[in-house]
């Protein structure tokens, strides 16, 4: 009997190959062609059968049907995230928890400034902006982290865990890159964007091994030393008008992961969840925070940079 197997996550030739060395360990199948998103595969029935080979193939960390898989608009998305509430337990503390993380940084940060910055000349004028934004992005990566470490006991394909490691390693070192850069100069921008970029592409990426380990840590490298090099290009021209955009932009692409995250590696499959309690998360953020604070206020300055 020959079928057609829908398997929508057949992303590169990694997946073929597992799903190849899946195939020739079973007798009942006679022969297969493994193409981008599907398999014709001929088998014998009083062997096997297409619900085995279904099996076979979920096994193996994959999504398969006889029937294609339809990817759901934005629109879409959000419609069946209302309508269906069970299906999204994680999915809807990623927005609560974003913004709690803000205040409770933010509260701090008030309270460290009443203590120990207010005495600091010009303190407000020349850091408010930039920690507003650090805040902003420590926030939002600390919860695209935190989602995305919750799912990494499960299966994930090559091609998800590079875009997994490679989104969230460029965009930390280009958010914290470009903050540090704007605040202390190129060198030490780079650095802890570079650093902090390659740490989180890195957490991130392994999931899949060595190919999305290195995925992460050259999004981390690249990402870490554009972001300061966009800051000291624009220091001069308009950067505060700049950073809102950019740092808007940038929140928005890892909200693109966390629905990436969901439709890849949750939709439609049996897995485990298992996320950090926000104690945890928070007093991370807290502590990323405090240590890159200190870093823009007392580190090293560039004479590019008017502080």
């Amino acid at each position: 009997m020959k079928e057609n197997i829908y398997i929508p996550d057949i992303e590169c030739d990694s997946c073929s190959r597992v799903l190849k060395k899946a195939f020739d360990k079973e007798d009942g199948i006679i022969k297969y062609v493994v193409y981008d998103d599907s398999t014709e595969i001929e088998f014998d029935e009083s062997k096997i059968n297409t619900k085995d080979i279904i099996s076979i193939i979920k096994s193996k960390g994959f999504r398969a049907s006889t029937e294609p898989f339809e990817r759901k608009t934005l629109k879409e998305r959000m419609r069946h995230f209302k309508e269906n509430p069970s299906k999204y337990v994680l999915e809807s503390k990623i927005i609560p928890y974003t913004i709690g993380l803000f205040l409770i940084i933010s509260a701090l940060e008030v309270l460290a400034y009443f203590l120990f910055l207010k005495n600091i000349p010009d303190f407000l004028s020349n850091y408010s902006w930039w920690i507003l934004y650090l805040n902003i992005s420590i926030a939002t990566i600390s919860v695209g982290m935190w989602h995305v470490i919750a799912y990494l006991k499960n299966k994930i394909t090559c091609m998800t865990g590079m875009m997994i490691g490679m989104t969230i390693g460029m965009q930390t070192g280009m958010m914290i890159g470009a903050i540090v850069g704007a605040t202390n100069g190129f060198f030490i921008g780079s650095m802890v964007g570079m650093l902090l970029g390659c740490l989180v592409g890195w957490i991130t990426g392994k999931c899949c091994g060595i190919m999305g380990t290195m995925e992460g840590l050259m999004a981390g490298l690249m990402g870490g030393t554009m972001g300061p090099m966009i800051s000291i290009m624009m220091f001069s021209d308009n950067l505060l008008i700049f950073m809102p955009f950019y740092i808007a932009i940038n929140v928005l692409i890892l909200g693109g992961l966390s629905i990436m995250m969901y439709e890849e590696v949750v939709e439609g499959k049996k897995h485990n969840k298992q996320p950090v309690d926000f104690m945890t998360l928070s007093s991370i953020a807290v502590i990323a925070t405090f240590i890159l604070l200190a870093i823009i206020i007392y580190g090293p300055k560039s004479p590019l940079v008017s502080f």
